[in-house]
C-alpha cells in the first residue's frame, strides 16, 4: 500500500519540483499532510484525547473534592468554634460564680472572725473585772487583816501603857477611821 501511494505521489513530486515560488501549491505534500494530519488528528481523537480527557476530569473532581471537603472544614470549624466560645463564656460564667461565691466565704468569715474576737474580747475584760474584783477583795481583806493586827498591836501598846477604856476606844476608833 505504501508503494501504491508513494507511486501515486511521484508524478506530483516531479511536477511540484518544476513549480517552484511562494504561492505554489504542491499537491503531493498537500495530501500527505492532510493524511498525516488525520492520522494524527485519529490516534489523538482515540487515545490521546481520552487520556486528557479523564486527567481533566479527575482532576476536576479532585478540585472539587478538596472544595467540598475545605467548605464542610469551615462549617465544622464554625460550629467547633461556636461550640468553644460557649464552653468558654460558661466557664467565664463559673469562674464569675466561683469569684462571688468566694468573696461572699470570705465576708462570712471575716464576720464570723470579728465576731470571735468580739466575743474574746468581751470574755477577756469579763475575766479582767473579776480578776480586778478578786483582786481588789483580797487586798481589802489584805487590809483589814492589817488593820486588826494594827489595832492589836496598838490595843497591845495601849494596854501595856495602861490607858482606861475611854482612851482605848478613842484610840482605837482613830486608828480605824484613819484606815
Amino acid at each position: 500500500m505504501l508503494a501504491g501511494i508513494v507511486g501515486f505521489t511521484a508524478p506530483v513530486g516531479l511536477a511540484a519540483q518544476e513549480e517552484t515560488g511562494i504561492f505554489s501549491l504542491n499537491l503531493g505534500l498537500f495530501l500527505w499532510t492532510v493524511i498525516l494530519f488525520g492520522l494524527t488528528l485519529l490516534v489523538l481523537a482515540k487515545w490521546v484525547f481520552p487520556l486528557i480527557s479523564g486527567g481533566l476530569e479527575r482532576r476536576h473532581e479532585k478540585i472539587q473534592g478538596a472544595i467540598d471537603e475545605a467548605l464542610s472544614a469551615r462549617d465544622e470549624a464554625q460550629s467547633t468554634l461556636a461550640r468553644q466560645e460557649a464552653a468558654l463564656e460558661a466557664a467565664r460564667s463559673e469562674a464569675r460564680e466561683m469569684l462571688e461565691n468566694a468573696r461572699q466565704h470570705a465576708d462570712g468569715l471575716r464576720k464570723e472572725i470579728l465576731e470571735e474576737a468580739r466575743a474574746q474580747q468581751a470574755q477577756m475584760l469579763d475575766d479582767a473585772r473579776r480578776e480586778i474584783g478578786h483582786e481588789r477583795d483580797r487586798l481589802r481583806e489584805d487590809i483589814r487583816r492589817e488593820a486588826v493586827d494594827l489595832a492589836l498591836a496598838a490595843s497591845e501598846r495601849l494596854i501595856r501603857t495602861r490607858l482606861d477604856a475611854e482612851d482605848n476606844r478613842r484610840l482605837v476608833h482613830e486608828f480605824v477611821s484613819d484606815v
